[in-house]
């Protein structure tokens, strides 16, 4: 009997469990997980299939190897666009801040937008994926060397856009000879020494449109040169820039002409002036400041002295010239002569010579009568000749040929305003030259 039931009893369990079962396969999609918790539907929105289109492109991606095309390493473009340059001439360097362009190829990152909701771009984290170490080769600064850390940009054709910021500073020989009317030539070398195929972009290498203006500098012109080696490659950015001139014509070529103008006024002064040297030493300690701001102003340049620097030192060496010049000449026309000028010489200032250097006014004066001037007797004048004592020499073999003293003064006065007209000219010429060869 107990038999019986054991085996009317395991019947019936089966029986309950095949019904079971039977209950469950038949309940249509049951199930009892959170709606939370359920997978996504991949074509619901669109940062599903970014997220979809990512694991898809970097699924077994290493961003330490470099991509490849057509079984070689891909090809990397760079070009550069300027936003603002500096130059400082006292330590020789040039500083640029810019936007890099760098572009190259992956054909294993590329994708049928039609699959992935015509998603044709995506913004990737330049941490994560492969990218060349851009840095610059002639830097002149321990900091900025590398391009700041920014996104890039993958296109749906596998090619990559990274517009990384940089400030780089690099050592540029200048040359000063045309200061403040200068242009300086100015080379950025900018590569990386793990890709050996790195190249100029073909399309507007260096872009300077948005360039914000210097208030001394401008960009004349740029060009680029691609240069490769063995092991790594780099490109010459290379810059024209002209410096802006216009402050220093009133801070510099306008002093320098009225110092040439004074210099040149001061041989038309009276030759009994004394006031004249006082002009020129006031001019040379003009001169000598304006070459102390030059040397704070400038570097030290060995063989390239700037032009400007030159004429100012030639003009204080033709004032210091004129000193002596005038010294001599007041010596002339103050001191009491007791010898007569030497008749060849006062034939020249009596002659054409005379007449050339406007001397003729002060021999008529020598000429005019002594004793009427309008029916009153006309006496010396004491403020224009020094009056000496009339004396003859024993050399003289006619004592009645020797001159007045007025006469004799006047010979010498003359003599002076004669030197002085001739320094003018001979002045004049030395600036003209000096202005052609040091400022033209």
């Amino acid at each position: 009997m107990s038999t019986k039931i054991k085996t009317l009893i395991s019947g019936r369990g089966l029986l309950w469990l095949l019904v079971l079962v039977c209950l469950v396969v038949s309940v249509p999609s049951a199930s009892c997980t959170p709606d939370h918790l359920a997978a996504p539907d991949t074509k619901s929105t669109n940062v599903s299939t970014l997220d979809r289109l990512q694991m898809n492109l970097f699924v077994n991606y290493d961003a330490n190897v470099q991509p490849t095309i057509q079984g070689k390493a891909t090809n990397v473009s760079l070009g550069l666009s300027v936003n603002y340059i500096d130059i400082d001439e006292l330590n020789g360097k040039i500083t640029l801040h810019c936007w890099l362009t760098v572009r190259w190829v992956d054909e294993q990152r590329s994708w049928n937008i039609k699959q992935y909701d015509n998603i044709t771009k995506l913004h990737i984290p330049d941490n994560k994926v492969w990218k060349p170490q851009i840095m610059i080769f002639n830097a002149a600064a321990d900091e900025g060397n590398y391009p700041v850390s920014t996104q890039m940009i993958l296109s749906n054709d596998g090619s990559f856009l990274w517009v990384p910021p940089a400030v780089y500073t690099a050592y540029c020989a200048l040359n000063m000879i045309n200061w403040p009317y200068d242009q300086q030539i100015c080379k950025l070398k900018i590569g990386t020494w793990s890709v050996g195929n790195l190249n100029a972009a073909y399309n507007k290498v260096i872009d300077y449109d948005d360039l914000v203006q210097s208030s001394e500098w401008e960009i004349v012109s740029g060009r680029t040169e691609s240069v490769h080696k063995d092991y790594y490659s780099y490109v010459e950015f290379i810059f024209t820039t002209q410096r802006r001139s216009s402050m220093y014509k009133a801070i510099i070529f306008t002093p320098a002409s009225c110092i040439v103008i004074l210099t040149l006024a001061a041989f038309w002064l009276p030759p009994k002036m004394g006031e004249k040297i006082m002009v020129n030493g006031i001019l040379i300690l003009l001169i000598a400041s304006f070459l102390m701001y030059f040397a704070q102003l400038l570097p030290v340049l060995g063989g390239n002295t700037p032009l400007i620097v030159v004429f100012y030192s030639a003009s204080l060496l033709v004032l210091s010239i004129s000193t002596i010049i005038e010294v001599v000449v007041l010596y002339l026309a103050t001191a009491q002569h007791k010898r007569r000028v030497p008749d060849i010489v006062k034939r020249l200032l009596n002659g054409k010579l005379g007449s050339c250097l406007m001397l003729s006014h002060f021999t008529n004066d020598a000429e005019l009568p002594t004793t009427q001037n309008n029916g009153l007797p006309k006496e010396m004048d004491e403020n224009l000749y020094n009056s000496v004592d009339d004396m003859t020499s024993p050399l003289d073999i006619n004592p009645t040929d020797t001159p007045s003293a007025r006469a004799l003064q006047f010979d010498w006065v003359l003599l002076a305003t004669a030197v002085d007209r001739i320094c003018f000219i001979a002045f004049s010429l030395v600036f003209i030259v000096l202005s052609i060869v040091y400022i033209a």
